[in-house]
């Protein structure tokens, strides 16, 4: 449950309690590493971009990597009051989760709101997500007046495009660059993210590339829910439905695959946004291919990922995506993604399945990707899946962060 205030005038430091970690979540056993066993347990401000299923992947990323830092720091987790959900939280064994207005950050600069002061003065490091919140470079003024190192984790963030481009420059011209280069570090999810960086003039020292993790587990078969129908075989894109997805693209690369003797159908599963499903079903209108292309609410848990189990294949055509979770998810199931090679999973992914991955924005070459998937020829999964398993551990990637706090001066002063 969120903690208030009142509570922090208590206790400076709230933590994340290992013990409070479900045994099943993300299918990991959440035994101990014995990492720096005989090191001072480094105090860690995480400030999240959001704890809640609507904030996708990103959300699943903060959440699973503060609860796996909690086993050998001690976490305080700090999020806008709005973008917490409570069963989301919970369900990643999070306690203590603060939730503040950003108006207290501003004030906290002017030495006020004391309970920031008290969680700021006792922290080794703080770690900062995401980009586009004002409130982020009063934290960052914040660390630097106390001496506090921060590392910042955009998480795809820091790319200027997509929508409201004029805000995002204007932005970072007051206060987006400053944030980004007084960061102790950047943290990359691939070296492709790194493009995002340009305009921001970082030194290559100043980033370190590490991926998000990716549970592993056995999923078993069940059965759909009563008002889940699809068809027997079918492609699965999962995710928002809008825009940057680039699902427009997707259906008419669907639709050159089905002139080509293709007979599956393709699922568009998600939460839409701005009404993007409308022009979602006008490309499948345009292309004739209306009767193929089902739009499905978005899914959860244990049904995702049996649409997941039961798909041909994934389909995750992003743009500029410096990760994309989906793709290394349905490795994690079983299932072949398919994906463009401008992209941080084919960066990872290409290695195992080279003939999963397409030609970015080339109509031809993700029909033919899609044709092989349906004749089941795209080899390399089970290798990919064991590559998964074992480098996007979230104990291996937990690790990987506390070596770059210490590598900031985290705890040495």
């Amino acid at each position: 449950m969120p903690v208030s205030r009142a509570t922090l005038q208590l206790r400076t430091t709230l933590c994340v309690s290992a013990s409070a970690l479900p045994t099943g979540a993300g299918g990991y056993s959440w035994s101990t590493l014995g990492y720096n066993n005989q090191m001072k347990k480094l105090r860690v401000v995480v400030v999240s971009s959001g704890l809640a299923p609507r904030f996708g992947g990103a959300a699943v990323s903060e959440a699973s990597l503060s609860a796996f830092l909690s086993q050998h720091a001690e976490v305080t987790v700090l999020c806008r009051g709005e973008a917490v959900e409570g069963e989301f939280v919970q369900n990643f064994g999070l306690s203590g989760v603060v939730r503040y207005q950003p108006v207290e950050i501003y004030e906290a600069w002017r030495n006020k709101a004391e309970w920031v002061h008290k969680i700021l003065d006792s922290a080794d490091v703080l770690h900062l997500n995401g980009h586009w919140r004002w409130e982020n470079y009063f934290f960052a003024r914040l660390c630097k007046r106390k001496g506090v190192p921060y590392v910042l984790h955009p998480r795809g963030m820091l790319l200027v495009g997509h929508r409201k481009t004029l805000l995002k420059h204007l932005f970072n011209l007051l206060i987006g660059n400053w944030i980004v280069r007084h960061a102790s570090k950047v943290i990359a999810l691939s070296q492709f993210e790194t493009r995002h960086f340009d305009s921001y003039r970082l030194p290559a020292r100043a980033v370190q590339i590490i991926p998000n993790g990716i549970p592993v587990a056995e999923k078993k078969q069940i059965p759909l829910p009563p008002n889940i129908h699809v068809p027997e075989k079918f492609f699965l894109y999962y995710g928002r439905i809008e825009k940057r997805k680039n699902l427009v693209f997707l259906v008419n690369a669907f639709a050159e695959y089905a002139k080509a003797g293709g007979s599956a159908h393709l699922v568009v599963m998600g939460p839409v946004e701005r009404g993007y499903d409308r022009v979602v079903r006008a490309a499948a209108d345009a292309v004739d291919v209306t009767f193929r292309v089902h739009l499905l609410a978005p899914q959860y848990d244990d049904t995702r990922w049996e649409l997941v189990r039961r798909s041909l294949a994934v389909v995750y055509p992003a743009l500029e995506e410096p990760f994309g979770r989906v793709p290394f998810e349905a490795i994690a199931v079983g299932t072949v993604p398919i994906i463009p090679d401008r992209s941080g999973s084919a960066e990872y992914l290409k290695w195992h399945i080279p003939s999963a991955v397409y030609k970015h924005q080339d109509v031809h070459s993700l029909s033919a990707a899609l044709l092989r998937a349906e004749k089941g020829s795209i080899e390399g999964a089970p290798a990919a899946r064991e590559w998964v398993k074992n480098a996007l551990d979230w104990k291996q990637i937990s690790r990987a962060v506390l070596d770059l706090y210490r590598e900031v001066g985290a705890g040495t002063a």
